[in-house]
């Protein structure tokens, strides 16, 4: 078994000479502590930790219920057992005190060396089994927190793929656009002329505002809330600066957002001055990282 401290609470020095002996003799690796008053034993328990306290009833300066209570008020101290030793206060109503106080066992005097021992020895192996547990959830808990990290990093990289694809598909309908603006230029043909017009006209619109609801919705799939606590931090935020501050989240670069939002890298770099001035960041701060937070 694991060597634990046990620390023996009782304001009569020979019981926890008795008490170490029965462990001695018994050939256990415990570390004995001792204590003869509450306050001492508080003072050692959050210091050192013992694995189990085993304390009186009656004692000065703090009782051993005065003790419990205020151990199990401490978060340091709050998951070490302890049993309540008595040999006055033994009624049903006493074991219903200290229980509810929040020892987890009750042991009366005089001392039955098998007895202490067997509980003493059950009590540390289930709290040896309880650490285990929390040890073995801490560990499926950062299991899952690493899965979890590794999907959203897939699902960016796929919204960063798409949305890079659509800007490629935005530049091409713009250069189609641009020629058929100059074949128009060159043939005076009034059907052509009209029908061409049709055909910028429809190719202008999709490209103008093409999917940006479809790239929200999937947005807020992978980084959920991002808007909402964007617009709690900055209420006074346009549709437009939200939109940059989605791209400038996925590390897309002025020339980028300027392809998809129709903008000059100019007035991206306009946009992007104001987002500082709304989001009270001073130049030294980095709108980036500061948007990753999100």
């Amino acid at each position: 078994m694991t060597a634990y401290k046990i620390l023996i609470v009782d304001d009569e020095p020979n019981f926890i000479e008795t008490m170490a002996n029965i462990v001695e003799k018994a050939g256990e690796s415990y570390e004995i502590l001792s204590a003869i008053n509450g306050e001492t034993a508080y003072n050692i328990a959050t210091s050192q930790l013992p694995g189990i306290i085993i304390t009186d009833w009656e004692m000065p300066y703090m009782s051993g219920l005065e003790l419990i209570e205020k151990l199990k008020s401490n978060p340091k101290t709050v998951q070490i057992p302890i049993i309540m030793c008595t040999g006055l206060m033994t009624s049903s109503e006493n074991l219903t005190m200290a229980l509810e106080a929040g020892a987890v066992d009750y042991i009366r005097k005089p001392i039955d060396e098998v007895e202490f021992l067997a509980r003493t020895r059950s009590m540390l192996l289930l709290i040896q089994s309880f650490k285990t547990i929390q040890q073995q959830q801490a560990e499926l808990l950062e299991k899952e927190n690493e899965l979890l990290h590794i999907n959203l990093e897939l699902k960016d990289k796929e919204l960063t793929t798409n949305t890079l694809n659509h800007i490629h598909t935005q530049e091409i309908m713009i250069s189609i656009a641009q020629e058929l603006g100059q074949i128009l230029d060159i043939n005076k043909d009034e059907n052509i002329e009209r029908h061409i017009g049709n055909l910028i006209k429809k190719l202008n619109i999709n490209s103008s505002e093409t999917n940006w609801e479809e790239f929200r919705v999937y947005f807020e799939e992978v980084h959920a809330k991002f808007f909402n606590r964007l617009h709690v931090r900055c209420p006074k935020l346009t549709q437009n600066e939200m939109r940059i501050c989605a791209l400038l989240k996925l590390n897309f670069s002025t020339k980028d957002i300027s392809s998809l939002t129709h903008q000059s890298t100019r007035s991206i770099d306009v946009a992007r001055y104001r987002l500082r001035k709304k989001l009270n960041l001073s130049q030294e701060d980095n709108l980036v990282g500061f948007l990753s937070q999100f």
